[in-house]
């Protein structure tokens, strides 16, 4: 009896904590225009939604990794944005993605990102880690990090840029990508 009922409080439980744990290592930017990607997702199903919306990328195999690379056009605040995105794949699995929009010179973007986190703060219980004032945002768990940042173009800040991403914790991949910078120069400790 005392198993039966373990096993039935087990089957209610897991699938809610494992929804927990998605919904910890997921951005909720849609009302930035923002794409959502879901970690753990597969290539196919990103060729397969590419093919349907028409959407051009370009993939490159970097020490193991896939990493695919596109842009797609927004409105926000009735100004047309260009936001690039990098998707890194591991074993055909999405593990990482980050995203990058320029907002404008250092005399706008303070404002301007004030406002984008106005917007995602409609979204207070899914972005929680967000908070006015802070133009360096990030949230770990054990399973991942998400981001979003004011990032500045040094040393003349003409091109500030709002920056964000989440990606899984894994030493594994992540040493390849570290070793894949080192191998032609890029990287910087």
């Amino acid at each position: 009896m005392k198993t039966k009922l373990l096993i039935i409080l087990l089957s209610f439980y897991l699938p809610i904590i494992s929804q927990n744990k998605e919904e910890d290592c997921k951005l909720y930017f849609k009302e930035i225009g923002i794409k959502d990607f879901n970690l753990g997702s597969n290539y196919k199903s990103f060729v397969d939604d590419s093919k349907k919306i028409k959407r051009k990328f370009k993939k490159e195999d970097v020490y193991g990794i896939d990493i695919v690379t596109f842009s797609e056009n927004i409105i926000l605040f009735k100004e047309k944005k260009t936001v690039k995105y990098n998707l890194k794949f591991h074993g055909d699995t999405l593990v990482d993605y980050t995203f990058k929009m320029k907002i404008g010179n250092f005399r706008k973007a303070s404002a301007y990102y004030d406002k984008i986190v106005e917007l995602l703060e409609k979204n207070k219980n899914k972005n929680e880690f967000i908070k006015r004032g802070n133009y360096y945002n990030m949230k770990r768990t054990k399973i991942c990090k998400k981001f979003l940042e004011l990032d500045s173009d040094f040393p003349n800040h003409e091109n500030e840029s709002l920056s964000g991403g989440v990606g899984y914790e894994s030493p594994i991949w992540e040493k390849q990508f570290i070793d894949y910078l080192k191998a032609t120069g890029q990287y910087k400790e």
